[in-house]
């Protein structure tokens, strides 16, 4: 308990700092851009995120789990990762261009051409960083991984500040700010891993490829439907109402969003130490404790910015992004059932479960996108909302069905804090305390 009480603390606290941070770019960039130019820039950029998830064929989690297993050199893994990264970026762009040049009116309707163009630029270092930086989470060098995390985002505020607030670019500023925020930061990550790992073998390893892809492919439905989950929302609201809808909606969801840097700070740690796990009986009752007690907490913080959300909004955002205010309050009550969903996905992936995390999530991107054409006509983006709410705490008690299943654990011992679990409070501040002081 002690490492894994460490490595999420401090995984909990370079998340928090990059809350903070990427708060404040994407506060810069809303009130900047206004609510209609904010909802273009949202849209551009989410280009980008759909050609990544769709190509990445679940290489991100199956890197972590051989890694575990440890059927292949580091040295190895690492060259043919990048090899992957570059490959399979070229793929992605060029479905891109094909999508932009015959369907960019259609799919994007409001969203200029030149930016959808632009945003392509940004696929082969996100890629890269999203699938190389897993070697170091598989090596649990869960400092390391962290700090690139962390210091992305330093970059891309600083940039941001720059050409925004200094040059007043509008989009392809805050667009090129990210870009350059990526290249550095995939500089810093090749070098810090090539020293974690000794070395590089660069060269393509077609039995690992073989065994990642194999392993990714299960888990690849999974990950497209819990991102399509999160994000398709935006992408309906702009097919039935338009950008200026999607500008206020996405503060929305960005606010809400920002709560799940507590279950992805512990599901970063759980994700190795479950596909590492020998012990079958420490197994069954770990999970659970993490489980309970993320909801509790993120019951807890969810209640703190539903009662403050009006005054949120307002301090940051200005009074022009009012009109987002019912919907955040509603996907507040969403998050609930995200939180543990995402404790459980981890767990389940790290059991080598992949496809139950599949099923459920199509199932539950189904759900949402029926709820989503019934609602948004009806209720605009509280509709939305409302959508995402549902199908998101559905989602979670599927999970926590099939889990108990698999585990053996009982229903409330995943949902309801104990008063043993205390003890796990006492080991945190304990911590937080000798790293503050």
């Amino acid at each position: 308990m002690g490492k894994f009480t460490k490595d999420t603390l401090i995984t909990f606290i370079t998340r928090v700092f990059q809350l903070i941070i990427g708060f404040g770019i994407y506060v810069i960039i809303a009130r900047v851009l206004g609510p209609e130019k904010n909802g273009i820039y949202s849209l551009a950029v989410l280009l980008p995120a759909f050609l990544i998830i769709f190509t990445d064929f679940g290489l991100t989690s199956s890197i972590v789990f051989y890694i575990g297993k440890k059927k292949y050199s580091l040295k190895e893994i690492f060259g043919t990762s990048i090899i992957l990264s570059i490959l399979i970026s070229i793929f992605a762009v060029l479905i891109g261009l094909i999508v932009i040049s015959f369907f960019g009116n259609k799919v994007f309707p409001g969203v200029g051409k030149e930016y959808l163009f632009l945003v392509l630029s940004l696929i082969p270092f996100k890629f890269f960083l999203a699938l190389v930086v897993n070697i170091l989470l598989g090596i649990q060098k869960i400092e390391k991984y962290n700090f690139i995390q962390l210091f992305n985002t330093v970059i891309f505020l600083l940039l941001t500040i720059v050409l925004l607030l200094g040059f007043h670019f509008m989009i392809k500023a805050a667009v090129l700010a990210e870009l350059l925020s990526l290249f550095v930061a995939c500089i810093v990550l090749f070098f810090v891993i090539k020293k974690e790992v000794g070395g590089l073998i660069f060269s393509f390893n077609k039995l690992l490829a073989r065994d990642l892809f194999s392993f990714g492919c299960k888990s690849y439905f999974s990950s497209i439907g819990n991102f399509l989950h999160l994000k398709i929302d935006m992408w309906m609201i702009n097919v039935f109402l338009n950008p200026l809808a999607v500008g206020f909606y996405s503060v929305a969801v960005i606010l809400s969003e920002k709560i799940q840097i507590i279950p992805q700070s512990v599901g970063t740690v759980l994700f190795p130490k479950v596909a590492s796990e020998e012990d079958g009986k420490v197994l069954k009752e770990f999970t659970p404790l993490i489980c309970r007690n993320i909801l509790f907490i993120t019951l807890f913080v969810i209640l703190i910015i539903f009662i403050l959300s009006y005054w949120i909004i307002v301090m940051f955002y200005s009074n022009a992004y009012l009109d987002s205010l019912l919907s955040l309050r509603i996907l507040l009550i969403g998050t609930i059932g995200l939180g543990g969903y995402t404790v459980l996905t981890y767990d389940l992936a790290g059991r080598g479960k992949p496809m139950v995390n599949t099923y459920i999530a199509v199932a539950s991107l189904i759900l949402n996108i029926i709820l989503n054409i019934i609602f948004i006509p009806k209720f605009g983006i509280v509709g939305a909302a409302l959508a995402t709410a549902i199908s998101y705490n559905v989602a979670f008690l599927i999970k926590v069905f099939f889990y108990s299943k698999i585990s053996g654990n009982r229903v409330r011992d995943i949902l309801f804090v104990k008063k043993s679990d205390f003890q796990f409070y006492r080991n945190f501040f304990i911590l937080l305390k000798g790293k503050i002081t």
